[in-house]
C-alpha cells in the first residue's frame, strides 16, 4: 500500500474516532492541508505502524501493539519511542505504560512544543498547515466541540473589582490546581504557533510559557522534555498573574473527575477563544455557570477596569453607567 493512502487512513481514523472533533468535520471529507500535515508530522517510514495504534482515550499495552505489527517487543518499543518523539503518540503509566495516537486536536497542540526541535523550515511549515487547517480549512468549527457540547469551558477568577472572594467549588481554578498531583507548566501551542508564523500580537506583554499540564499529561510532559514541574503554588500565582494581563483560564468541559489541562488564553492567538473573538462561532467555549450583573450601579466609578479586562466585549460603559450583554 502506497504511504499516501496510509495518511489517508490515518486521516479517517482519526476523523471517525471522536464526534465532532476531526479536521474535516464530516467523514469522507478529509482537507489536502490536512493530510499534507500529517505528511510532515510523521515519518513515512512510520505511519503503517501508527494506524495500528487506537486513537486515545483507548489505549494499547507494548505487548498488545507488538503482536499487531507483528514485531517483538523490544522493536515495538523502538517505534512507539520514534513516534512519540514524531509528537503522534501519548503514553500514559510507567511500569505498566499504555500508548495511543494523539487526539486530532493534540496533533495540533503538541508538536509547537517541540518547534525548537524541529528545523527552521520543517516548523515554520507545521505552523503553515496547522493554522491553514483551523482557518482556511474552517476546522475551527469542529475543533471546539459542538454548540451543546463544546470541549473547553471558562473558569472564573472569583474576584470582583472590589475584590471579595466568590468561590463556587465547580468553577474553583485553586481546586482544580490543589487536586493535581503533579503539574507541568509548558510553552501555549497556540502562541508558539502564531509566534512561528510571526503573527503573535500579544507578543509584547504576553509570555509563550502559560499552560499548565496536570497528572498522566504533567509525567508526559516533564519526561519528554516539552516543559517542566511547577508547584501548586507557584501555578497559583502565575495564574493570578495572568488574569492580570487579561488572560482568560480555561480548562476541560466536564464537571467530574481530573483535569489535565489548564490553559491561559488569549483573544489573539488561542483556539479555544477563536471561535468567539476571532471567527464565527460563539458558542466555541463552554460558559462559567454564572451571570455577570451590575450589583449597585451607583458604586460604580466609571473606572473602565470592566470593559478593558473582558476580551468578550460583554461589558461596556455608557454615560449612565455599565452595561452587560
Amino acid at each position: 500500500m502506497l504511504s499516501e493512502d496510509l495518511y489517508e487512513i490515518l486521516a479517517q481514523k482519526l476523523d471517525a474516532s471522536v464526534p465532532r472533533l476531526s479536521p474535516a468535520g464530516q467523514k469522507g471529507k478529509i482537507p489536502n492541508g490536512w493530510i499534507d500535515y500529517l505528511k510532515i508530522l510523521i515519518d513515512h517510514e512510520d505511519v503503517k505502524f501508527l494506524i495500528k495504534l487506537s486513537v486515545g482515550p483507548n489505549f494499547l499495552t507494548l505487548k498488545r501493539f507488538a503482536r499487531k505489527i507483528k514485531k517483538d517487543e523490544e522493536e515495538a518499543l523502538q517505534i512507539l519511542e520514534r513516534l512519540i518523539d514524531q509528537n503522534c503518540v501519548l503514553k500514559i503509566g510507567s511500569k505498566k505504560p499504555k500508548y495511543a495516537i494523539h487526539q486530532t486536536f493534540l496533533l495540533h497542540s503538541f508538536p509547537p512544543l517541540s518547534y525548537h526541535n524541529y528545523s527552521k523550515e520543517k516548523a515554520k511549515k507545521l505552523a503553515e498547515l496547522s493554522f491553514k487547517n483551523m482557518v482556511d480549512d474552517g476546522w475551527y468549527k469542529v475543533y471546539s466541540g459542538s454548540s451543546e457540547t463544546p470541549t473547553m469551558r471558562v473558569i472564573p477568577v472569583h474576584e470582583s473589582i472590589e475584590s471579595k472572594k466568590l468561590i463556587l467549588p465547580y468553577e474553583d481554578v485553586s481546586k482544580i490546581i490543589d487536586d493535581a498531583k503533579i503539574i507541568a507548566i509548558t510553552k501555549c501551542a497556540c502562541k508558539t504557533r502564531t509566534e512561528t508564523l510571526g503573527i503573535r500580537d500579544c507578543k509584547e506583554n504576553i509570555p509563550l510559557e502559560t499552560c499548565f499540564y496536570m497528572n498522566h499529561m504533567a509525567k508526559f510532559i516533564i519526561e519528554r522534555g516539552l516543559g517542566r514541574e511547577i508547584s501548586k503554588e507557584e501555578t497559583k500565582r502565575l495564574c493570578k498573574e495572568f488574569n492580570q494581563k487579561g488572560l482568560v483560564h480555561t480548562t476541560e468541559n466536564f464537571g467530574e473527575g481530573t483535569h489535565s489541562m489548564l490553559c491561559n488564553c488569549c483573544p489573539c492567538c488561542c483556539n479555544p477563544l477563536g471561535g468567539i473573538t476571532m471567527w464565527d462561532k460563539p458558542h466555541s467555549v463552554a460558559t462559567a455557570n454564572y451571570f455577570a450583573k451590575i450589583k449597585d450601579i451607583e458604586l460604580c466609578e466609571r473606572c473602565g477596569t470592566c470593559e478593558t479586562n473582558c476580551i468578550f466585549k460583554a461589558i461596556t460603559l455608557s454615560d449612565n453607567g455599565p452595561i452587560v450583554n
